[in-house]
């Protein structure tokens, strides 16, 4: 089964995308802390983490070169999604490694065709 730890401060927007994401089969973990994934990445390995592009004050490029510090050596896929596209914002993170990034409000046959398009489905 797929680890997926996904990271967002608001609660509601977590078990929105959590659901969604259950539906794949997926075995969710979920935090609303920068700190609190990391320590998840360093002690469950996740095979995809998808995050928010901002985890308080933490951007997302430096959260995704954090995950993959800690992360052991593995490479997670990882997803970010945002509400606005901001270019520096999605540059950043890309060139820290995220694979995608999606924009809310969630769309299910976009969501599922990313997931398809990093080989998670």
């Amino acid at each position: 089964m797929t680890k997926c730890l996904l990271v967002d401060e608001d609660h509601e927007e977590r078990q929105e995308l959590s659901r969604l994401l259950g539906q794949y089969g997926f075995d969710m973990s979920e935090t609303a802390s920068a700190d609190a994934a990391l320590k998840l990445c360093r002690a469950n390995s996740p095979d995809v983490v998808v995050t928010a592009d901002r985890i308080g004050s933490m951007s997302a490029g430096e959260f995704v070169k954090r995950v993959r510090r800690a992360a052991n050596g593995r490479k997670p896929v990882v997803l970010v999604y945002t509400e606005k596209a901001n270019t520096d914002e999605i540059g950043s993170a890309i060139i820290e490694g995220a694979a995608e990034f999606l924009l809310k409000p969630f769309d299910r046959d976009l969501l599922e065709f990313k997931l398809k398009q990093v080989g998670l489905l």
